[in-house]
């Protein structure tokens, strides 16, 4: 019988992960990939590819918005338009580029990644402020918009949580709670589409992705007590 191997490496960057996720209140999956990336081999003096990188993050991110969902099922209110328009559109394009991403490199990986990033914080900032640049006809401009950001999610294996928000309400004028209220549901639909087109990946790590996920959740519990709003 083959030993279970632990990785308790895993298990301290997600809970590092969910500390900061609860702390700064965003999603973990703009904080686990760098923590794999730069943190994970001091620790561990073990550098994981990119493609195991990507297919953690996607599980992580599933399962986060999963027990997300769950949780605050009780104040669901979702706008039917947005999950038909962009968050189903978006799961698509996520699932055929993260199919295909094994065909880029982990540095053009890693660029998308950083910039995505920017781009959540740029859009972040104009929440007090929306500039509703696609407000207007928006039975083209919301599925188009969910199709762009699913493939370049799907090519660094995340939902799209942290980037979704943001553009939702910074982008589309949709207000603050309609978009909380909807995104439980767009963080499902988003991060199985991640998951399912890396799923081979997934199965082949479900320790790593099980401690990495208990890890986010311990750290989370941390970490939400002293988030301010």
């Amino acid at each position: 019988m083959e030993a279970i191997t632990l990785h308790p490496e895993m298990v301290a960057m997600g809970m590092m992960a969910g500390f900061m996720s609860g702390l700064l209140g965003i999603g973990g999956g703009i904080i686990v990939m760098p923590l794999l990336v730069l943190i994970y081999p001091l620790l561990s003096s073990q550098r994981l590819p990119i493609e195991v990188v990507t297919g953690l993050s996607s599980a992580q991110g599933f399962f986060s918005s999963t027990l997300s969902f769950a949780l605050h099922r009780t104040k669901f209110e979702p706008d039917w338009r947005v999950v038909r328009l962009f968050a189903i559109p978006m799961a698509l394009a996520n699932f055929l580029a993260s199919i295909h991403a094994d065909k880029f490199s982990e540095n053009f990986i890693l660029i998308v990644f950083g910039l995505l990033g920017i781009f959540s914080l740029v859009m972040t900032y104009l929440f007090r402020r929306p500039v509703r640049l696609l407000y207007s006809n928006q039975g083209i401009s919301l599925p188009v918009t969910g199709i762009v950001l699913g493939i370049l999610c799907g090519l660094v294996g995340q939902g799209g949580g942290f980037i979704y928000l943001p553009v939702l309400i910074s982008l589309f004028g949709l207000q603050i709670k309609q978009a909380i209220a909807t995104s439980a549901l767009i963080g499902v639909i988003g991060a199985s589409g991640a998951l399912f087109g890396r799923i081979s990946t997934a199965t082949e790590l479900l320790s790593y992705t099980a401690e990495l996920v208990i890890g986010i959740l311990v750290g989370g519990g941390w970490g939400q007590p002293y988030h301010t709003v």
